[in-house]
């Protein structure tokens, strides 16, 4: 079993090596191919809705349905297509930003002396193992590819938590301190303790000018940008690459990706409901069916799971002052500790991993939220980080309606959207977690 578990990893190694050494983008064609044929769909929804529904209703061939309430039914839906095709067209016209508009392209910095991990306890013989991989000097979208490189292991596993050196001692009880008064919690954590487990979060320096520099583009990317493989380029704040609009959503786009989102869901709940309702009446009077109404039935069901799922998950994103790919490294991190107390708790022990979970987060803080690098310190100044504030300003003149029609914002300041973030004051400048313990004195 372990032979079998170390090739699946090995493999997966592989195939991130592979999908990171590609470097030319795709045709031009092939991004957009996907925007041509999502306006088609709607367009196609809109002709089978108006001229097959709406204007049938109002002509009167329709049992059960008036003149008055196929153009209620009508006007409600050009409103919401509108509104739709609105969203749609900011999304798609307007650029997330790209690092290479605002940075000059510049030879890949010098890196620093290796930092050496520091430990509990020095070895005995006073020399550390040399083969540890707490080292400098590649980009930040490789970071995966370094990590026990040279453990064959351990090949391809991630680093969530560095390893423990094996030479580190095992805390002593004082070593918990007045977090874990609790008995139960206190022998959880012992129990955890003697299997080496506890939360370890990465030492890499990311936001340090090595980690940072794109061997492809040849910059120095700013904070939260990344590179797309797909699109070949740094894009400012990287969400995600979205085949729909044929772009990324990313610092300047994100807004009205969100926009779209909500949009195309009330549009695909009003068609749905409708739709079904008509249908079974037409079904109960014995009428025949339109297989076209059928298909745009179908086609709005299936469009309204899709997009009311990425509008709820990017409302949570967006409270925590996450993107798509931040909020994957956070659950990776979870997922981890959850492997790892799965291997000292029984399945049924389930309060006594959440115990010491809670100790942990005693303290380091939450992983999603202390433990984010660009928390603002609460889920509303997440939210209008990017969808603007509640309140009008001269920066969002329509206040909160800006949340829900794409409106653009911070115009005075759009040009510097992406270029600069605070950073949470519970990591160090180079981007490493603290302990609550060395967090500033008003935030512990």
């Amino acid at each position: 079993m372990p032979e079998i578990c170390r090739v699946i990893e090995e493999a997966k190694f592989t195939a991130r090596e592979q999908r990171a050494a590609k470097n030319k983008p795709q045709p031009w064609i092939v991004l957009k191919l996907m925007v041509f044929i999502t306006t088609g769909i709607m367009g196609y929804a809109g002709y089978v809705y108006i001229g097959r529904f709406c204007v049938e209703i109002i002509k009167g061939r329709r049992n059960g349905a008036s003149k008055g309430t196929g153009i209620a039914l009508l006007t409600v839906f050009c409103l919401l297509l509108l509104w739709m095709l609105w969203a749609y067209a900011m999304v798609v016209l307007t650029a997330p930003g790209f690092a290479r508009d605002h940075v000059p392209q510049c030879p890949p910095p010098v890196p620093p002396p290796p930092i050496r991990p520091s430990y509990t306890h020095p070895p005995e013989n006073g020399v550390h193992d040399q083969d540890d991989h707490s080292f400098r000097g590649h980009p930040y979208e490789q970071m995966y590819l370094v990590n026990d490189a040279h453990d064959p292991h351990n090949a391809g596993v991630t680093d969530a938590f560095p390893r423990l050196d094996p030479e580190v001692s095992l805390p002593t009880n004082n070593s918990f301190g007045p977090s874990a008064k609790d008995a139960r919690a206190y022998n959880d954590l012992q129990r955890a303790a003697s299997k080496r487990v506890t939360r370890r979060p990465p030492t890499t320096p990311v936001l340090a000018p090595e980690y940072r520099y794109c061997s492809r583009c040849l910059l120095l990317k700013p904070y939260r940008a990344h590179h797309c493989r797909v699109c070949g380029t740094c894009v400012l704040k990287y969400d995600h690459h979205c085949p729909w609009i044929g772009q990324c959503v990313g610092a300047r786009n994100q807004k009205y990706f969100v926009n779209f989102n909500l949009a195309t869901a009330m549009f695909t709940s009003y068609t749905l409901s409708t739709f079904v309702v008509y249908t079974v009446r037409s079904s109960n009077n014995n009428e025949d069916l339109d297989p076209q109404q059928i298909l745009v039935t179908a086609l709005s069901g299936l469009f309204f799971i899709f997009t009311i799922t990425l509008f709820l998950s990017h409302i949570r994103m967006l409270a925590l002052s996450l993107t798509t790919v931040e909020s994957l490294k956070q659950e990776s991190m979870k997922d981890r500790e959850d492997h790892m107390l799965a291997d000292v708790f029984g399945f049924w022990e389930v309060r006594s991993k959440r115990r010491v979970k809670a100790e942990w987060d005693k303290e380091w803080g939450r992983i999603d939220r202390e433990g984010n690098m660009w928390w603002a310190g609460s889920n509303l100044q997440g939210w209008e980080e990017t969808m603007g504030s509640a309140k009008r300003t001269q920066e969002n003149p329509l206040g909160w309606l800006s949340w829900i029609l794409p409106f653009r914002i911070n115009r005075r300041n759009y040009a510097e959207t992406g270029m600069s973030y605070q950073l949470n004051p519970r990591f160090d400048k180079e981007g490493r977690w603290r302990r609550r313990s060395e967090w500033p004195e008003d935030l512990r």
